[in-house]
């Protein structure tokens, strides 16, 4: 039993049987006790005692036998109600437990550990305001309660009220600088926020306190990973495997570093060792179909069969569980679009996205955004105001998500993120809505027989060449399959950087996934043909040593010296990012996974893309942007094609001057940038989908 500190009595000399209740023997204990109660039967004392070893020794009913005989003897005796409470609790049996405990405090309001058991009876039954009152009320009555302070936290968290999460850890702390399980939290916490610093602090503190809990090593190494410390990352994942040889989170994420650093191959085979621990572990699944397109040796039957087999184990098991729609089927009519993204934010999605939502008819559609992420920045706030509604999704289950988007009744739900990361994929394989849609964040089929639609264009995908390897119909936009919005801030284009440098610079800014051995094979093809040409590379994997020492050994390999480069990081901000493109006069695109968004920020800053053309729709991306923007001389169909146009392009000065000088204009009148006109294509392929699924018997 917890009192509050005044209610303790520090005079009061334990008796003999519970001095060896708290050395655990039980058997002593309980004996001592039988043999007082035939004398002093009526002795509360000794009778909760009993109570107490009783329940060491599993005999629940006996306990609940000596507890209420105390209540015989002492109707108000609230230890006894206390203990009855806690008995019904862990069986189950929380509304009983509940009077009980309503008893305890009646008899005695200042009684702290009533105030949290219910609020943990409340938080497991659902009832999180109710939860939340009752903690508050325990840690008004004892501010030095820590575990109070922590429930309050934990419980929060789940409502995703972050900040006031974080305040109540960290007063957990200030009370019991001991608590493992609070540095954790808050380190979890504090990830979420994008605090990820602060969150590594958290997490060695909660090693220091006990260094052998492999799932903390697997956090750690999380945040190392996002704050580019790869080799710090890879030792805590070595750590957590040592400890757990069967983590399956950390053999995942030991193969996200691996693919971070441009070892595909390596990243798969971890990929597969978590599944063959856990069949069920449709993340990890993700992750290797994801992968799959970095490969130039994938083959897209292949890569066909492993997505179907992604719906076979994991969506398969849910169809029987998928409600009919009571939607009523009337084709002209105000219809509910529903967007799913991790990616309302600076990022790629991102910035096709938010031209769409900015142009939409709020006349015949509304609009609902289903936001997977805690972290919000100035895109996300501009994106709210776009939409209708806005729901925060994150820490939900698949299920709540599920019913969430079936009580907004949905008419057509559009997944943005395919199988990347943080993706929903699961909820549309639950059909929460009628007609479902995959576009933008992911360049392949879902695999899921309930995602009806697939958006792409005549170039990515076009008629009988990829519609085999598909489980949704393709809708061929007429002209481009997504829409690019420049930042309002861009810089201005400069003037050719090879006129100043005396040499051409190829560039390329995709991330090192991309840079396949076979790219890097033809680029320095295109380095020896032109011997006083350099290549700018930037991404964030450059920050990592062991990245940027494996890429050099690539070229090296090839013949090309550290001497031919400029290797960039990540910029602070996305003004900074693209000034850089001012130092390049030539992009290179990678193969057979093409640039997309880094295509259209080069098309943008003025600087040509040359493109090599593949049979896939990853590989077919830069054939869609520079058909649309009016360079299709710059796609080349092979391999030494590809070479030939980079070295023709770089010993054409004039060429790429005025290319410099006009790529923007052609930009700004391509159908990349004409958002109202690209949302008016796409609302009218909407409105067709919802026309046959109306007309569907």
């Amino acid at each position: 039993m917890r009192k509050i500190k005044k209610q303790q009595n520090k005079n009061i000399k334990p008796s003999s049987e519970q001095n060896h209740l708290r050395a655990g023997d039980l058997d002593r204990a309980e004996a001592l006790c039988r043999e007082k109660l035939k004398t002093q039967s009526s002795n509360a004392q000794i009778l909760g005692t009993l109570g107490n070893i009783l329940i060491e020794k599993g005999r629940v009913e006996e306990a609940i036998s000596s507890y209420k005989k105390i209540l015989l003897i002492n109707p108000d005796d609230f230890g006894a109600y206390y203990n009855l409470g806690n008995i019904y609790k862990n069986n189950g049996a929380l509304d009983e437990a509940l009077q009980f405990y309503r008893k305890a405090i009646e008899l005695n309001p200042a009684y702290v550990g009533s105030y949290n058991n219910i609020a943990n009876i409340y938080k497991q039954q659902g009832k999180t305001d109710e939860a939340v009152h009752s903690y508050q009320k325990a840690i008004e009555l004892d501010p030095d309660f820590a575990g109070s302070y922590y429930n309050l936290a934990q419980i929060l968290r789940d409502k995703r009220e972050l900040d006031r999460a974080i305040f109540y850890y960290r007063k957990a702390l200030q009370v019991n600088p001991h608590l493992l399980n609070a540095y954790y939290n808050l380190g979890n916490a504090l990830n979420q926020k994008g605090l990820v610093e602060e969150a590594i602090v958290c997490y060695k503190e909660a090693l220091r306190i006990n260094p052998h809990l492999d799932y903390i090593y697997n956090n750690l190494g999380n945040a190392f990973l996002d704050t580019e410390q790869t080799d710090e990352a890879f030792a805590c994942f070595q750590k957590a495997l040592e400890i757990n040889h069967n983590n399956v989170y950390a053999l995942a994420n030991f193969g996200n570093a691996l693919a971070g650093q441009g070892k595909i191959t390596e990243a798969e085979e971890y990929y597969r060792q978590a599944l063959t621990i856990q069949p069920g572990f449709s993340t990890a699944y993700s992750n290797l179909l994801a992968t799959s397109h970095y490969s130039s040796h994938s083959d897209a039957k292949v890569v066909f069969a492993d997505h179907k087999e992604f719906a076979k184990r994991y969506e398969e098991p849910l169809r029987k569980d998928i409600l009919p729609h009571t939607i009523k089927k009337i084709t002209v009519r105000k219809l509910k679009i529903g967007y799913v993204s991790p990616d309302f934010r600076r990022h790629s999605v991102g910035y096709f996205i938010e031209p769409v939502l900015a142009s939409h008819n709020h006349h015949d559609f509304e609009i609902f955004c289903y936001h997977n992420l805690p972290l919000n920045d100035e895109t996300t706030e501009r994106l709210k105001g776009y939409a209708d509604h806005w729901r925060n999704i994150t820490g939900l289950s698949d299920e709540q998500v599920t019913a969430m988007i079936r009580e907004d009744t949905l008419d057509i739900c559009v997944d943005l993120a395919g199988h990347t990361v943080y993706n929903r994929i699961l909820v549309f394989a639950r059909k929460p809505a009628p007609v479902q849609v995959t576009w933008i964040g992911y360049p392949d089929t879902t695999g899921l027989s309930a995602m009806d639609y697939r958006i792409v264009d005549k170039f990515t995908d076009p008629t009988r060449m990829t519609d085999q390897f598909c489980t949704e119909e393709l809708i061929r936009m007429p002209e481009t399959f997504l829409c690019y919005l420049p930042p309002h801030d861009s810089p201005e284009v400069k003037s050719l950087p090879a006129l100043k440098n005396g040499h051409i610079t190829f560039g390329s800014f995709n991330v090192i996934q991309k840079i396949s051995s076979e790219v890097i094979h033809l680029w320095a093809k295109i380095l020896k043909i032109a011997p006083h040409a350099r290549l700018l590379i930037k991404n964030r994997g450059i920050s990592d040593k062991t990245t940027r020492e494996y890429l050099l050994n690539k070229f090296s390999q090839q013949g090309i010296h550290e001497g031919r480069f400029d290797l960039l990081s990540w910029a602070p901000t996305l003004k900074e990012h693209l000034e850089i493109y001012n130092r390049v006069d030539i992009v290179l695109d990678t193969f057979p996974y093409n640039g997309t968004t880094n295509t259209c920020e080069s098309l943008w800053m003025g600087v040509p893309v040359v493109t090599l053309e593949g049979n896939t729709h990853v590989s077919r991306v830069g054939i869609s942007l520079l058909s649309n923007v009016g360079l299709p001389e710059l796609i080349a169909k092979t391999p030494d094609e590809y070479i030939t146009k980079a070295v023709e392009l770089s010993q054409d000065p004039e060429r790429l001057q005025t290319l410099r000088k006009n790529l923007r204009e052609m930009m700004k009148q391509s159908p990349l940038t004409d958002a109202r006109r690209f949302t008016l294509n796409l609302e009218r392929n909407y409105k067709m989908m919802w026309e046959r699924w109306c007309n569907s018997p």
